[in-house]
């Protein structure tokens, strides 16, 4: 990859503020002429004073802010202010189970964007606070913890749940959020973005229910059955061009890869994933995904509690999923749609790999289709290129829900 462009006008700033040096060299040598009135170092002397002054006042390291205050400011700062708008955080009952929406936008009659999480136990709605605020001025952003996992842990019986964990029923509560979506904004149809493991969902849920939606937007798309291999085979090809000899072992030492479904596959998931993170196909330039993870630590939405149940929770869905109760990976992938698709994919992504992606995109049917290609990320879009990811969002897919 290049590195990006060099910003502009740089040279321009230097010269300014040579410039600017100079004449006010020239300016305080005139000052020490005789009879000349010396203002300015009153002046600096009371900026300096106030400086101290707030100085004085700054937080130090031994006076760490407490996390409801840190979480008091963010949430201020994020309010929705507007008569129209709308900002809540309320439980459902979906399918025998409580799960909890996170809804927040500018105003009430633009389209709703359903965000379907990864993982499979991966929310997003403790860490959206820190890149979804624009995103409310066009749509209505709907985060929605699923069973048993994020905000939806505390009230859940896990025993109970367990059993339940299927892909197929994660499409049909899926289908309770939407109804009750419509229902409340007085809307017919929805936009439903899927990302990572939630791209999995995403596609069922359209097939299934297509009268719903105005489109599905697929964000670090899973490809299908080929992934995982070609998670590997590309992983293996930057270990050994780098001579990593401790990758090496450890990616070898996982074959055969990918692992059928079943007992111990997530753990080989996992052990892949941690050194495609190093090699730049998780969030690029970032070896681990800990910053990722710290996010909820600042989230409004969530409780110290939520906090602490988060990564418990993500282990548990991903052992009966994957697990405890397996079906075969990218199995009935759908390829025709009867609603537009939108996919954005960052070119390093291996998580989702992005050969992967594109192959599924080539082979799908669809009314109107766009792939997206975001050329400095991987699978974390929404931090690596936030800017460009909101002008997706509206240039793209915006019309596709007909939005103000």
């Amino acid at each position: 990859m290049e590195p990006p462009d060099a910003p502009v006008g740089r040279a321009g700033v230097s010269v300014h503020s040579s410039e600017r040096a100079l004449d006010d060299a020239r300016k305080m040598s005139a000052m020490n002429q005789p009879g000349a009135i010396r203002s300015r170092p009153v002046s600096f002397a009371i900026l300096a004073l106030g400086l101290l002054g707030a100085a004085c006042n700054a937080p130090t390291p031994d006076t760490a802010m407490p996390r409801d205050s840190i979480i008091a400011r963010l949430a201020d700062l994020r309010a929705i202010h507007t008569p129209e708008g709308v900002e809540a955080l309320e439980p459902i009952e979906v399918n025998g189970s409580t799960q909890w929406l996170s809804i927040r936008g500018l105003n009430r009659a633009n389209p709703i964007l359903l965000v379907l999480h990864g993982g499979p136990g991966s929310p997003v709605m403790g860490m959206a606070w820190a890149y979804q605020k624009p995103w409310e001025d066009f749509f209505t952003v709907v985060n929605w913890d699923r069973r048993g996992v994020g905000k939806s842990f505390a009230a859940a019986d896990s025993a109970r749940l367990a059993p339940t964990l299927t892909l197929q029923q994660q499409v049909d509560d899926a289908l309770v959020v939407v109804d009750h979506l419509l229902s409340r904004f007085g809307q017919e149809k929805l936009v439903v973005l899927g990302y990572s493991y939630g791209s999995s969902i995403g596609p069922r849920l359209v097939e299934q229910h297509p009268e719903l939606f105005h489109a599905y937007v697929g964000l670090g798309q899973s490809g299908g059955p080929g992934s995982e291999a070609q998670l590997y085979s590309t992983l293996m090809e930057r270990v050994r061009e780098a001579n990593d000899t401790t990758a090496i072992r450890e990616l070898e030492a996982l074959q055969p890869y990918p692992p059928p479904p079943g007992p111990g596959a997530v753990a080989k998931l996992l052990a892949a994933r941690k050194w495609a993170r190093e090699y730049d196909g998780g969030w690029y330039g970032k070896p681990t995904f800990d910053l990722y993870f710290a996010l909820p630590e600042w989230g409004p939405e969530y409780t110290q509690d939520d906090v602490a149940s988060m990564l418990p929770a993500m282990a548990w869905a991903e052992r009966h999923l994957i697990d405890g109760a397996p079906e075969p990976r990218g199995s009935g992938m759908v390829e025709r749609f009867e609603v537009p698709v939108v996919m954005l994919h960052g070119r390093f992504d291996l998580h989702t790999p992005f050969e992967s992606a594109l192959a599924y995109f080539n082979r799908i049917d669809t009314p109107h289709k766009r792939f997206v290609t975001f050329e400095r990320s991987s699978h974390m879009i929404m931090f690596e290129e936030p800017g460009r990811m909101l002008m997706t969002l509206v240039n793209e897919v915006l019309p596709l829900a007909e939005g103000r």
